[in-house]
């Protein structure tokens, strides 16, 4: 799953809304001497703004001095703190060496009092000792599960296997380290090993503890309803959702429509399957939520006795999960229930559609003063379903909703496809809301964010003040009753007339093996131009010369934009440590802004960091057969 930069947003809230209370700050919320041009200076300012790192003296961080155990627990307590999550304490103080006029002792006391953190003995907590990474997974983890509110948090997906030094691991430390090498709270070390028995670095610190805040800051786990309980009846009603870890967007998106579904199907026992693996994943690993994916929800159905299954998608359209859904249903479990029906996706009918767009124009009206723009942006499919969008479009046209807009973050219309539309009136604001049921990933981020290329930032650079609303459909109340509606005229799934889109994707086959890849083309010594594909909408490449030399390549890149200013050969996480190999930015006569990266290869993804407000991932692809000698 993508990571996005959340964490500048959350942290100045945090601290506007709780205060920083008792915390040594240096000047400049962290303008350290010994920080600037360090790998991890992002990092450390966070913390230091946050209060929950103090520096070594007024004017020094040591980035590169060992962690101590005494400040690893006191940050976490900090932390604990701001998010109303201290709870419990210990009547007295069992270890020798935490002083009662310790700074650190609060935190050491109710750390271990709610065994976050052990003593190294008896009587002994050696509060200067340095952290090893494999102890502060599991420190780590266990605040984690504190905060969740859950037993453990641990990830069901093995990521350590691949490391050449894993034996290594203390026979406690596996799992706490896999959790945080899956959560992407711990990268490898040099020379791509997990170095557990090696000291975290006060920089190294830093960053584990904000990825862990960027990823938590989605909201709280509790307030919403997995409904993955047994004591079913013979009646279900299975609510089928893409998903989100988005956890309180989750809850009013997904679980309203739940909850109206629940008020309508008296008689009924409403239970949840997502099917995207890697969020209900996500949810388990961070919050220790399990939420049943398509195939454990009807086993779930089918173990508890249910006769009769009502299956109602939230999907938009009858695009490839909606087909993929239907092919599970019918290849795996048509015999398992005396009846399986099925209600038809958001925009099936005519009608569907008329009905939506009110919706949507009703949600929007506090927005619509006749200046502003309203720009819905949906997610987009290589399906053939992808033309709702452009039917929408129509249909709010057709009402007389002139400044309704509709585009996609995957797909066409995109982005500049509703610049240029929006261009064309005569309008001050544009205001964006998600087409989407849930407001995610993609309504936070490609939408929302800050980030180079996103909708806010296109619009911004436009010259347009722009309004976010981040608010998904579901938690519209005339989107629910439309699934209601659907539910309630739901079909025998033998006998359903929405028509479905096979996925060329999911052939069925468990014993197909796999195609070998395409070997990669060779181009003779020369200058190309070619083509690049990225894959993030996020960072695209407009123009790439490719140079081959002697067997060698290489490619200036030129960005659509300006959000990034360096680039690295490799993954985030090594960029971020790299002491050479970091690519600067040239502005070409244009001003845009290139990059010349090595290539190792064409017609295979190619690992590259970019730098915009933290070091992302970034995957690209040169592709051989569009290769143009000049």
């Amino acid at each position: 799953m993508r990571k996005r930069n959340k964490l500048a947003a959350m942290l100045l809230a945090t601290v506007m809304v709780l205060g920083l209370a008792g915390t040594a700050f240096a000047s400049e919320n962290g303008g350290y001497s010994d920080i600037s041009g360090h790998w991890g200076e992002e990092y450390i300012k966070n913390v230091v703004e946050l209060g929950l790192i103090d520096g070594k003296t007024a004017t020094t961080f040591a980035p590169d001095e060992n962690m101590t155990r005494a400040d690893l627990v006191l940050a976490l307590y900090r932390l604990a703190q701001k998010s109303g999550k201290v709870t419990g304490s210990i009547s007295a103080n069992p270890f020798t060496d935490v002083p009662d006029g310790a700074k650190y002792k609060d935190a050491v006391l109710w750390a271990s009092s709610q065994s976050i953190v052990n003593g190294t003995g008896d009587t002994t907590f050696e509060p200067n000792a340095p952290v090893e990474r494999q102890a502060i997974a599991k420190i780590l983890n266990g605040f984690a599960a504190r905060l969740a509110g859950a037993e453990e948090l641990r990830s069901s997906e093995d990521v350590l296997s691949s490391y050449p030094d894993v034996d290594q691991l203390e026979s406690w430390a596996p799992a706490f380290m896999n959790w945080a090498v899956a959560s992407e709270y711990i990268s490898g070390s040099d020379g791509g090993k997990l170095d557990p028995q090696g000291n975290v670095t006060r920089a190294e610190a830093a960053a584990i503890i904000c990825r862990y805040m960027d990823d938590s800051s989605t909201g709280d786990a509790s307030k919403d309803d997995a409904r993955n309980g047994n004591s079913i009846g013979e009646k279900e009603l299975l609510v089928v959702s893409f998903g989100t870890s988005y956890n309180e967007n989750r809850a009013a998106t997904i679980g309203g429509i739940e909850g109206a579904l629940e008020k309508a199907f008296t008689g009924y026992s409403v239970r949840r399957g997502f099917t995207a693996d890697i969020i209900i994943e996500h949810v388990l690993r961070r919050d220790g939520v399990k939420i049943d994916n398509v195939q454990e929800a009807l086993q779930r159905a089918k173990d508890n006795g249910v006769k009769e299954l009502l299956v109602q998608p939230t999907h938009l359209m009858n695009g490839y999960e909606y087909g993929d859904l239907r092919k599970e249903l019918e290849d795996n479990w048509a015999d398992d229930f005396e009846t399986i029906r099925i209600g038809a996706p958001l925009l099936t009918s005519d009608k569907d559609f008329t009905d939506v767009a009110l919706a949507l124009v009703e949600a929007a009206a506090s927005f619509d003063d006749g200046k502003t723009a309203i720009c819905y942006m949906g997610h987009g499919t290589e399906a053939a379903a992808n033309g709702i969008y452009a039917r929408m479009q129509e249909e709010l046209k057709a009402a007389g909703y002139d400044n309704y807009f509709v585009g996609t973050v995957e797909a066409h219309p995109d982005v500049q496809d509703v610049l240029r539309m929006v261009q064309d009136g005569e309008y001050t604001r544009v205001v964006l809301r998600p087409m989407m049921i849930v407001a995610g990933d993609h309504a936070n981020n490609d939408m929302a964010g800050d980030e180079e290329g996103s909708w806010k930032t296109v619009f911004t650079e436009a010259g347009y003040e722009v309004v976010t609303d981040i608010k998904g459909l579901g938690e519209i109340e005339g989107i629910q009753q439309i699934l209601v509606q659907h539910a309630q005229n739901a079909e025998l799934l033998s006998e359903t007339s929405v028509e479905k889109e096979p996925n060329p994707a999911n052939t069925g086959s468990k014993t197909e093996e796999p195609s070998a890849p395409a070997e990669s083309a060779e181009l003779a010594d020369g200058v190309y131009t070619i083509d690049v594909t990225s894959d993030s909408r996020m960072f695209r490449v407009v123009a790439c010369e490719l140079t081959v030399e002697g067997g060698k390549m290489s490619a200036l890149l030129t960005l659509s934009g300006t959000g990034y200013t360096q680039m690295y050969a490799g993954t985030a996480a090594d960029a971020e440590k790299a002491g050479s190999g970091l690519i600067d930015y040239v502005e070409n006569a244009k001003g845009a802004y290139t990059f010349t990266v090595p290539v190792e290869a064409l017609d295979q993804e190619l690992a590259y960091a970019a730098l915009g407000s933290r070091w992302f991932d970034r995957g690209l692809t040169f592709e051989s057969a569009t290769a143009e000698a000049k």
